[in-house]
């Protein structure tokens, strides 16, 4: 069993300045004994996006679910 982080870089992202930028989106983090079976959950979990019209979906995979603790949110200014 991992975990699967599911992202794309189709659409854009509104920034706190109403500026539209090109980015990467997470679209789900989902559990599953292989890629598919994650990705079939994420499918069922989020129908949000199918129906959005997303296509292409990148795949990163935790082989250790603990290292997600890892992933904080941080400020970007006082860190740069």
């Amino acid at each position: 069993m991992g975990t699967y982080i599911f992202y794309t870089d189709e659409g854009y992202t509104i920034a706190p300045n109403d500026e539209e930028l090109d980015s990467l989106q997470v679209l789900g983090i989902e559990d599953g004994n292989s890629r598919e079976e994650a990705l079939a959950n994420l499918y069922k979990n989020n129908e949000w996006i199918k129906e959005n019209g997303f296509r292409e979906l990148w795949i990163f995979f935790f082989r250790h679910p603990a290292m997600l603790q890892f992933l904080k949110c941080f400020p970007l200014f006082g860190y740069v």
